[in-house]
């Protein structure tokens, strides 16, 4: 029985091209972005991205820029960075968030989705269902 990949503090992993596809990635940008918006109170957010060297990774993040530059956020493309350096540019910036693509210690065929808040921080599990709701809904 395989057990669908969900979001939770830790964000969210899949199998690249399975379980997690363009759709996934799309909604969890949008998902991510309400979130943002909702956070910081701000009309305009600014979203850095950042990712570990996977070899999915650059598709994911074109797919993830091109629906946030669609949403009217401003983008800041960090491509690979350490996510303490994710983290530390967020709250030196003071960026809205930050959308990290890795799979952590997951094996190759995996990637996946991090998110940081505006206060340079994983978002916790309340902040992690609301992400869920929206991404639901969308």
């Amino acid at each position: 029985m395989s057990i669908k990949p969900e979001l939770n503090v830790s964000g969210y992993r899949g199998i690249w091209g399975q379980t997690l596809n363009e759709e996934v990635v799309s909604k969890y940008t949008r998902a991510f972005t309400h979130f943002a918006k909702e956070d910081s109170k701000k009309e305009k957010l600014t979203i850095l991205i950042g990712r570990d060297g996977r070899e999915s990774g650059p598709e994911i993040k074109k797919i993830i820029i091109k629906e946030l530059e669609n949403l009217g956020v401003v983008v800041i493309d960090g491509d690979i960075l350490p996510t303490p350096t994710i983290l530390f540019a967020v709250r030196k910036h003071k960026y809205d968030g930050a959308i990290i693509i890795t799979a952590s210690h997951n094996p190759i065929e995996y990637n996946g989705l991090k998110f940081v808040n505006n206060k340079a921080l994983f978002t916790i599990k309340e902040e992690a269902e609301k992400i869920k709701r929206y991404y639901d809904h969308s």
